[in-house]
């Protein structure tokens, strides 16, 4: 089933699936923000698919033909551009999930605020050694990841951030999973392809480590609009 040109278009399925056969329950009410949500993924979802479509022309990553449909537009398949939509909608479904299920939340604004920290550390040690090295995928993710945790920590003082932290946790499930196909596990190749020489080189199974923190940034700035347009909705 895996070895197929539909690839792709099945693990978009797959992520999409649960998330919105139950966003019409009562109780989360995921429906009710939709309107925020696709605004949001409007923004941040088409930021990335422009980065995305110039690091493929660059080569910093491309994708291999076989598990494509056939049909993409400005150099990527139909599957990738479908990514930036089931990612953020299935991401933001755990993150009203964890609201419901924990209104006063797991964790506090203090130890976001500990967590911010830590980022902010590990991107700007990671961020200064990968533009030296020229590694241009680690230097853009976790440069643009400093910047915006920095802005949504200390300059908005965003108080969805524990909420967000407490729930990227429970999206890297999935992300293991879905990842790890497009990156080859279980498949005679791989969906998505990495140029190492643009990255670290360092891989949790089949999945460039860049991947968790790039992913962070696409759900922590679909939350950061999601959440300033339902205060105005």
């Amino acid at each position: 089933m895996l070895e197929t040109k539909w690839l792709y278009l099945i693990l978009n399925a797959f992520t999409i699936s649960f998330p919105l056969i139950r966003s019409f329950e009562s109780k989360v009410a995921y429906y009710k923000g939709f309107p925020s949500l696709f605004k949001s993924m409007a923004i941040v979802s088409g930021f990335f698919l422009v980065w995305d479509i110039w690091f493929t022309e660059m080569g910093v990553w491309g994708f291999t033909p076989e598990y494509l449909s056939g049909i993409g537009l400005f150099g990527l398949p139909l599957g990738e551009y479908l990514f930036f939509i089931t990612v953020p909608f299935a991401c933001l479904f755990i993150y009203e999930c964890m609201r419901y299920f924990f209104p006063d939340g797991l964790l506090k604004p203090a130890g976001a605020k500990y967590v911010s920290t830590l980022l902010l550390l590990l991107c700007a040690a990671l961020g200064v050694y990968s533009v030296v090295k020229g590694l241009w995928y680690t230097g853009s993710t976790f440069v643009l990841l400093g910047l915006f945790t920095a802005y949504a920590q200390y300059v908005v003082k965003a108080d969805w951030l524990p909420r967000f932290y407490e729930s990227y946790l429970p999206c890297l499930v999935p992300f293991f999973i879905k990842n790890g196909v497009l990156t080859g596990s279980f498949l005679a190749t791989q969906v998505v392809w990495y140029n190492n020489a643009e990255n670290l080189g360092i891989r949790l199974g089949t999945i460039p480590f860049e991947d968790i923190f790039y992913g962070m940034l696409l759900v922590m700035g679909t939350v950061h609009f999601y959440e300033k347009f339902e205060a105005t909705r």
